[in-house]
């Protein structure tokens, strides 16, 4: 009788323990369902016009409605990037038989920020048909994950705010700099010729900050490959649209 006494005592314990630890173990699993992560998918093509290496991106999140969704458009605009470069290599090597490569292609993503709320990510996409070097390009993908917007740089900004002035004033101190770093001029436009972003200028999000990219050739030579210029939260918190704000850097 003594020994079950123990026994039940120490059964009423243990659940007295869990029923009082029930908060924190509920935390964690919505804290673990809440995780977002990429996988990736991988593609290998390699025929008489083109050799291609793709890697998609494959999100995994807890709505699955916005994971499908994104899910399909990452792979899509992939596919379409791989469809275009086999029919402009098809056309090229059907005319110039004689031509010594195939096309080559690739695309792969960098995840720049991820959290519960956001998804900001870098498709890369390269090409190489011929000539000294290939071509490269990088498509942002920054998504609200609380309801699978996709979203653009105007986007985050009050309307009447004046943004694209505060920024650009911003890129063009940070090319003072790097003229400044090359012993150029610090007004000289041999490295970069930049005077305004755009309204849909492309970017990520890392951190604090937001990073303001341009294409090759868009205000650099190829020497320069990818210019990127960092505008931390501090320059814009005044201009910024508040359900962005707290989306973007939890503010």
């Amino acid at each position: 009788m003594k020994k079950l006494t123990v026994i039940i005592i120490l059964i009423m314990g243990i659940l007295m323990a869990s029923i009082c630890n029930f908060d924190e173990v509920k935390e964690i699993f919505e804290l673990n369902i809440r995780n977002t992560s990429v996988e990736s998918k991988v593609i290998n093509k390699d025929n008489k016009y083109i050799k291609a290496d793709l890697k998609i991106p494959k999100l995994i999140i807890a709505n699955k409605d916005i994971e499908n969704t994104l899910n399909k458009k990452f792979e899509s605009d992939i596919i379409n990037f791989y469809n275009n470069s086999y029919k402009e290599a098809q056309t090229y090597l059907d005319d110039f038989p004689d031509a010594e490569n195939k096309f080559v292609i690739s695309s792969d993503y960098e995840v720049k920020k991820s959290n519960d709320k956001i998804l900001s990510m870098l498709i890369k996409y390269y090409k190489y048909s011929g000539g000294a070097h290939g071509s490269y390009y990088y498509v942002p993908y920054n998504v609200d994950l609380t309801s699978g917007t996709v979203f653009i740089l105007k986007d985050i900004f009050n309307e009447d705010s004046n943004y694209q002035q505060v920024i650009s004033d911003e890129i063009k101190k940070q090319i003072k700099q790097l003229n400044k770093e090359q012993n150029l001029p610090e007004d000289s436009t041999q490295l970069y010729a930049f005077n305004k972003i755009e309204e849909s200028q492309k970017f990520y999000v890392q951190d604090d900050s937001i990073v303001i990219f341009f294409d090759l050739y868009d205000i650099a030579p190829y020497v320069a490959g990818i210019p990127e210029f960092s505008i931390n939260k501090e320059v814009l918190n005044n201009l910024l649209n508040e359900k962005y704000k707290k989306i973007i850097f939890k503010i």
